[in-house]
């Protein structure tokens, strides 16, 4: 029962890393696009872009692939975005894992 336990802890604390990390990445994307709107280099900056851009692997039907059946549209799969933020949230969630009880 203890392993089990401490298999879905981890699970979960995993999930919300990922979770927290990714919005805090697209948060921290759309200041970074202000301030390189306001300092004039665009909102397409390499830092920005660091943070931001994401490795998207899907599973599945793709979205331009739809089983149409004229009154039932069907779409089978799924799909992940990672980015920086996210991967670092799973660590730093792993990491306060360890040390809580």
């Amino acid at each position: 029962m203890e392993k089990r336990h401490n298999t879905l802890r981890l699970i979960v604390f995993i999930l919300a890393g990922l979770v927290l990390g990714g919005i805090l990445g697209e948060m921290l994307g759309m200041v970074l696009g202000q301030i390189g709107v306001i300092s004039g280099g665009g909102i397409d900056n390499p830092v920005r872009n660091f943070f931001v851009a994401a490795f998207e692997p899907s599973f599945g039907i793709q979205e331009t692939e739809i089983i149409d059946l004229y009154m039932i549209k069907l779409r089978l799969g799924i799909g992940f975005k990672f980015n920086v933020c996210s991967i670092l949230g799973m660590f730093g969630s792993l990491y306060i894992m360890k040390w809580s009880k």
